[in-house]
């Protein structure tokens, strides 16, 4: 078996003529199919019987048909031509430059922070990509809004869209020097709790996880405590003096780096996967060279901060 592997593999160049006899019923229309003589079909033919040692054809001067071992030849050779086929396919698209549009929703921070910077590169790498991007603070339905790609902060709950993972942040307690000089640094889930004026709406809830010295506990951020959707207006807030709060780490890491922020309450961390970012697209399978070009992109973004 191997040995006629090995024969039939020097000979795969015979297999379209083989099909087009086997779909046409007639040398002749096979030559005409593949532009060649008629001779040159009947050689490819007696070359492949040759080489396996059987019959594949039957043939008359009216007609031909086909025998029970070329009729399994000819089902193998169409998954030859067909695999050929998408191979050429394939190539083709790497060697095309990708055009066309592509639908991302993005949270609004993302948006502002670390993709609008970066859109200038993006555009004079890919001119003929077009990006429409929607951004939002909560996600949205990825079939209702015809959406090729989606990142979204935080765990993930049960989904079948196929997840690729950006960046694995985590949250941040920070504040200003300045409030510093006038209020004592948190040492207590008691004392930080205090100091909390204002979070994150995603982050806005009663029992807060929290891990303080190993210890697992819970923060109330929703009594007594302003909340906005967008973190960047919370970092704002911050700066003007409004107390401590949480940041993930993707919107505060050049502020402390400058001294404008500084974290605090190393020790109370929070839920250590509420501020990863993920991006979810529907499915890999005909999945375009644009939309693998995005995902890249937006992979690349996160392994700069």
């Amino acid at each position: 078996m191997k040995t006629i592997y090995s024969s039939l593999q020097r000979h795969l160049s015979d297999i379209p003529a083989f099909v087009q006899v086997v779909e046409t019923k007639s040398m002749s229309q096979a030559a005409k199919q593949l532009g060649v003589s008629k001779s040159t079909i009947s050689k490819s033919i007696s070359r492949l019987e040759e080489t396996l040692s059987l019959r594949l054809l039957e043939r008359n001067s009216r007609n031909i048909w086909v025998t029970a071992e070329g009729q399994t030849l000819y089902q193998h050779a169409c998954q030859i031509l067909q695999l050929v086929n998408e191979t050429d396919t394939a190539i083709a698209g790497l060697q095309a430059e990708p055009t066309g549009r592509v639908k991302i929703a993005i949270p609004m921070a993302f948006c502002r922070e670390l993709l609008a910077p970066k859109l200038s590169l993006f555009q004079s790498r890919h001119p003929k990509i077009q990006l429409e991007i929607m951004t939002s603070g909560h996600s949205l339905d990825i079939f209702q809004y015809e959406i090729d790609i989606a990142v979204i902060v935080g765990n993930l709950e049960n989904s079948e869209l196929i997840a690729m993972p950006l960046y694995a942040g985590k949250l941040m307690w920070v504040t200003t020097p300045q409030y510093l000089t006038k209020n004592a640094a948190p040492t207590t889930l008691e004392s930080l709790q205090q100091h909390i004026m204002m979070c994150e709406t995603r982050y806005g809830t009663n029992r807060f996880p929290v891990q303080q010295d190993s210890e697992k506990v819970h923060l109330d951020l929703q009594t007594n405590i302003s909340h906005c959707n967008d973190p960047l207006t919370v970092r704002e807030a911050l700066l003007c003096g409004s107390g401590i709060s949480l940041l993930p780490e993707q919107y505060c890491l050049k502020q402390i780096l400058s001294g404008e922020l500084i974290q605090v309450a190393k020790h109370i961390k929070p839920d250590i996967g509420a501020a990863k970012l993920t991006a979810l697209y529907p499915s890999r399978k005909n999945q375009t060279q644009r939309i693998e070009i995005v995902l890249k992109f937006l992979k690349e973004i996160c392994d700069e901060i």
